[in-house]
């Protein structure tokens, strides 16, 4: 394997870049801080990109099943949410915010692809994917100030207008760009991940650099372990809850809405996290939960591919 096999392997690992990010800005967090004041931007520019990639014609004509489509939204932008911060309140306290911020995040803008990539359908992944980042917005601050309200001093319209920022404009401002570039959009597309990848490794490496202290107590207290293992544990259970959310459906719908709800938009997450609130029990286990997010796909894959074989 040549040089720029390695590297475009390293590209493609969320694991490695997020470990890596996690690394430098624990390990340099005096100069690493200076990203922090940045975050929004590098946020924006990633949703710029990935809505490029966003045909919306495609979208509309696979808006079919509106019936699947409004449960789907509502379990999970909604009722997912309410589930896990009530249950996690009562087994674990300490992390009923992180975990209620993680469970109201929308689809991820990979959801197409690791669904294709595990026996779903790419085109109800995408409709997913867009519905749910253009109703977050309204339904993010909406639970976090009704379950979480003490736990941050903004109220709704603060949080609607910060996630207006990085999530409306880009996309419309993409859409927009798209009518009159396209055929330029096509000739530099290839550059979208790569760039994205660097700016989600700035913007995690300043949020991590602020928590730095953090992080480190919660090494050598054993936190972040017992962090760790919670998030293990919840990410599989949103494999379960997404597999049977739509139980009437096949296999390959069901399997789209497991990645959907599982393999949620976690860079959002971690700009919330750093931009609204401050206790480490709340941002150290979302910055954390990239790592069952990167490294869950690869068993529930094998799941799928024994469930076929057993004809279930």
């Amino acid at each position: 394997m040549n040089l720029r096999a390695i590297l475009v392997k390293i590209a493609d690992s969320y694991f490695v870049i997020v470990v890596s990010s996690l690394f430098i800005g624990v390990a340099f967090a005096e100069k690493a801080i200076a990203l922090a004041p940045y975050a929004t931007l590098f946020l924006g520019i990633i949703f710029f990109f990935n809505s490029l990639k966003i045909n919306m014609k495609e979208v509309l004509a696979y808006l079919h099943d509106k019936r699947m489509l409004f449960v789907v939204n509502v379990f999970m932008l909604l009722l997912l949410p309410l589930l896990v911060y009530f249950a996690t309140s009562y087994i674990f306290p300490a992390l009923a915010v992180a975990f209620l911020v993680l469970a109201s995040m929308p689809s991820g803008m990979t959801s197409p692809l690791l669904s294709e990539l595990s026996g779903g359908k790419q085109d109800l992944a995408l409709v997913i994917t867009v519905s749910t980042s253009l109703l977050a917005p309204f339904t993010v601050p909406l639970l976090i100030e009704s379950l979480a309200g003490s736990s941050v001093d903004v109220g709704f319209s603060t949080m609607f207008l910060s996630l207006a920022k990085v999530i409306f404009v880009p996309f419309f401002l993409a859409q927009f760009v798209k009518r009159f570039a396209e055929k330029g959009i096509e000739k530099v597309k290839f550059s979208f991940k790569p760039v994205s990848v660097i700016l989600l490794a700035l913007l995690i490496v300043g949020i991590v650099a602020k928590q730095a202290d953090a992080i480190i107590d919660g090494l050598y207290g054993g936190l972040a372990v017992s962090y760790l293992v919670a998030l293990f544990i919840v990410f599989i259970i949103f494999h379960v809850l997404g597999y049977y959310a739509v139980f009437w459906r096949g296999k390959e719908d069901r399997i789209t809405v497991t990645i959907c709800l599982t393999y949620m938009n976690f860079t959002l997450a971690i700009y919330l996290a750093d931009k609204f609130f401050t206790e480490p029990n709340v941002v150290v286990p979302i910055i954390l939960s990239v790592i069952p997010w990167a490294l869950l796909l690869m068993p529930f894959k094998w799941v799928m591919k024994r469930v076929e074989a057993q004809g279930v």
